[in-house]
């Protein structure tokens, strides 16, 4: 079986870290900063992998995204996906030769099967990552693309069976409505589709501390949970939150 994961997710936008709260968008610092205030080497060393998206608007930034990704894999020693903006293998080449164990796609999965059809040719299903931004509407759930501007006119289970068609090695799937809230994340998902699932399911939007890491991490539908809220990363959070969970018996590495 699986052990279960506690994921951290950095956020890179137009040369900056960002928080980010229902996909709105506010500036935190540079990698320089983001190092001296957050004590990254060392908080790093609390979870169990990394995923570092480059969610940029105004420019594609992929040199510098490349520049912080070799940057940040030569200090921190987890698995890391990157992706964002993924349009072509080239592309993901340069990713994983940059320090990247994974890459993850989220709109290429809707306009590009060619695309992830190399992707799993060339580094095998386990080395994609299949990311779902999605709103509830109505009790419907919408998938959305292109940093949540496009709606995509699929159902939420009939998506996911294409992505596992396509061959996908797991599925990071992220609530818009509760992303950056620390609120608690979207349980109810989980049983809407479930039988669909026969990959591992990372959960992501509305982590704010370790009651609602366990509370998603429990389901043995959901191998792990990711949070991209800076503030998590604050001091010792992430190291207590690791520990509560060991102690309630949840099934992590332990380091």
């Amino acid at each position: 079986m699986l052990k279960k994961r506690i994921i951290f997710t950095l956020l890179f936008c137009d040369n900056y870290f960002v928080l980010s709260r229902n996909f709105n968008l506010q500036k935190v610092g540079d990698l320089q900063w983001l190092e001296k205030n957050y004590n990254f080497k060392e908080t790093a060393k609390f979870i169990d992998e990394l995923i570092i998206l480059n969610i940029s608007r105004k420019n594609n930034y992929k040199k510098e995204f490349i520049n912080i990704l070799k940057k940040i894999s030569a200090n921190v020693f987890v698995p890391i996906s990157a992706g964002g903006g993924i349009d072509s293998i080239e592309m993901v080449s340069e990713l994983m030769n940059s320090g990247a164990d994974k890459v993850i796609v989220n709109s290429a999965l809707a306009n590009d099967n060619k695309l992830i059809s190399k992707i799993v040719k060339t580094y095998g299903s386990q080395s994609l990552v299949g990311s779902i931004d999605y709103l509830k509407i109505n009790n419907l759930y919408k998938i959305m693309i292109a940093n949540g501007k496009i709606q995509l006119n699929t159902t939420l289970s009939q998506y996911i069976e294409k992505i596992v068609k396509m061959g996908v090695g797991e599925i990071y799937l992220n609530s818009i409505e509760r992303d950056g809230t620390g609120q608690g994340m979207d349980l109810t998902i989980i049983n809407k589709i479930k039988k669909y699932l026969n990959i591992p399911i990372i959960l992501a939007g509305g982590a704010g501390n370790a009651q609602h890491f366990y509370d998603a991490i429990k389901n043995n539908k959901i191998n792990a949970v990711a949070t991209a809220n800076l503030y998590n990363f604050v001091g010792d959070g992430l190291k207590k939150s690791r520990s509560i969970l060991i102690n309630k018996k949840v099934d992590l590495p332990v380091w």
